[in-house]
């Protein structure tokens, strides 16, 4: 099955169709990789046969690999996801790790305050708090089945008694909606435009939730609401970090330096491409 799958998948264009063929297989017998080597002469049964090629058609109609088989990897740790939540992208781990990096220099030992917007699965307030001792992680996002998941996700790795998920929508909350100030804010948004949508990959477009994707506008409309709003959610020396597509650095700068924030710091994912931008120290409101 191994050999067979592998093949079938290269002939129909699928890349990285063996990596495939083991999470599929390994799946359905619930043996890790190595274990199918080790177990190579082990015969499927009628059962096993039928479970694996049923998700091997999903597979071949572009479902995506992570909601065939239900979870994810991110940051070392398991997310549960499926078609209510965006798969977790290994380039959003450096905005993890440029916000634990930025409460721990400028709030060092402090109780911090962290708030996400457009939580999806979790997997960024649920790896803050658990690398982060002393955190706090209201995260909220506008989609109540989203939300769910990241509850389950929370509570599956173990921070559930350190993160509060609420459905609220950026676009409708107020200052007044939260009892106290934030240390940090930080945003996956929604940032694809809607002439870009259409030619996404079909495993993004027809089966990720649109509402994570794209603000059905020019891919900024998330980061001027999170600047403007921003202001007036953070406590002195706190900062916003947000991640954005690769030719959106330059725009996103402009909105937040047209928001006067001061020190605003760009930075790049694993592969170079320009991935996001911290800021922070504006003038505040009398």
């Amino acid at each position: 099955m191994l050999q067979w799958g592998t093949s079938y998948l290269a002939e129909k264009g699928f890349d990285e169709s063996r990596l495939t063929i083991e999470l599929l297989l390994g799946h359905v017998l619930n043996l890790q990789r190595i274990q199918l080597y080790t177990n190579f002469d082990k015969p499927l049964t009628e059962g096993e046969l039928a479970s694996f090629k049923g998700l091997l058609q999903r597979r071949l109609q572009h479902e995506p690999l992570q909601y065939i088989v239900g979870s994810t990897e991110f940051m070392g740790r398991k997310f549960a996801v499926d078609r209510r939540v965006l798969i977790p992208r290994p380039e959003t781990e450096v905005v993890v790790e440029q916000a634990v990096r930025f409460v721990k220099e400028r709030f060092p030992g402090q109780a911090a305050r962290v708030l996400e917007i457009g939580t999806g699965s979790g997997c960024i307030a649920v790896s803050l708090a658990a690398m982060i001792e002393s955190i706090s992680v209201t995260a909220i996002d506008a989609s109540p089945d989203a939300v769910q998941v990241a509850v389950r996700n929370a509570e599956e790795n173990g921070v559930g008694k350190k993160t509060i998920f609420a459905v609220k929508d950026l676009f409708k909350i107020a200052e007044a909606d939260f009892s106290f100030r934030f240390h940090l804010i930080v945003s996956n948004p929604p940032y694809v435009s809607q002439g870009q949508f259409a030619e996404l990959q079909p495993e993004i477009r027809d089966f990720e939730p649109p509402l994570a994707l794209t603000d059905d506008g020019d891919g900024l409309s998330f980061y001027r609401r999170i600047a403007h709003s921003g202001k007036q959610m953070l406590e002195p020396g706190g900062g916003i970090i947000v991640e954005h597509a690769f030719d959106q650095s330059e725009s996103a700068k402009t909105i937040f330096a047209d928001e006067g924030y001061r020190e605003i710091e760009p930075f790049d994912d694993y592969d170079g491409n320009p991935r996001g931008l911290i800021a922070a120290e504006f003038l505040r409101s009398p």
